[in-house]
């Protein structure tokens, strides 16, 4: 590999406040330069508001900057997540699947509050909304309001009791299918990363099929870790994006301080010399 194509140390996949991040992005780029980050992406969840913040605060700090944005899915009626990276942000594209998906989440959100509504809680469409304010509304809005209103002492007791897959379903049905998402995007000059495979309810079989359907539909990398992921899990991903000709992307996932694991730049270690790795194109 040429020397130029090294990073002491890189990070593909991080998210701010513009979706369900704990910092901003220019705080998070901040964080990025104290960690030693070389090379850095945001990605946020169906959203690129926050790249041109965090895009110049980077070029503040000297720091390699990549547009980045995670992508709401679903393959076989399970979601899925995908990671796009280096991409132009006047992507036309890309930037009709974004807003797509923020109609989505809006229209997701209105469900979520009818259900529950049906539990007996009043309706906090509106209360979410406005919590919301700039990030991707979600789950975690309506559970802060839950705590706020006194309805569950924490975050965790509100999706126990209220917001949890058993209550709410998995509303698997709303996101855009995989193969959609893909050939619109596919030959767009940009890296197509399925982020965090082992995070999916899926047997290695059932894995195979979805690299295979992945590959076919013009996707171009695999996330071989995300975060702290049992070593065993790295290893296997590396030997499935060889056998997928699927190049490898790393990140730490970080959505803020919640755990002694959880910092930008911080992974499971891979084996460099053994995978194609996705930034290599890049230098």
């Amino acid at each position: 590999m040429p020397e130029a194509a090294r990073y002491r140390k890189v990070d593909l996949h991080t998210h701010s406040t513009r979706s369900d991040g704990h910092f901003s992005p220019s705080e998070l780029v901040d964080l990025a330069v104290e960690q030693n980050v070389s090379l850095f992406a945001l990605t946020d969840h169906d959203t690129l508001d926050g790249l041109p913040e965090a895009r110049l605060r980077a070029a503040e700090h000297g720091l390699s900057f990549i547009n980045g944005v995670e992508l709401s899915t679903q393959w076989n009626g399970i979601p899925l997540h995908m990671v796009a990276l280096n991409f132009s942000a006047d992507n036309s594209a890309l930037l009709s699947i974004v807003k797509g998906n923020q109609v989505i989440r809006l229209d997701r959100a209105r469900r979520i509050a009818d259900l529950l509504m049906k539990q007996g809680l009043p309706d906090l469409f509106d209360e979410a909304v406005a919590l919301a304010g700039d990030s991707q509304l979600g789950r975690p809005h309506f559970a802060a309001l839950l705590v706020e209103k006194g309805f569950v002492k924490d975050a965790n007791k509100a999706f126990d009791r209220y917001l949890g897959n058993k209550k709410l379903g998995q509303l698997r049905d709303v996101w855009p299918e995989l193969e959609q998402v893909l050939t619109a995007l596919a030959g767009q000059n940009m890296a197509l990363v399925l982020a965090h495979p082992k995070r999916y309810p899926l047997t290695v079989t059932k894995l195979k099929r979805l690299l295979s359907d992945f590959k076919k539909w013009g996707g171009t990398g695999i996330e071989i870790v995300s975060g702290n992921e049992r070593p065993d899990s790295v290893r296997l991903l590396e030997r499935l994006s060889r056998a997928f000709d699927l190049k490898a992307s790393v990140g730490s996932d970080y959505h803020g301080p919640f755990g002694p694991w959880m910092q930008v730049g911080k992974f499971t270690q891979i084996h460099e010399s053994e995978v194609d790795l996705v930034w290599q194109a890049w230098s």
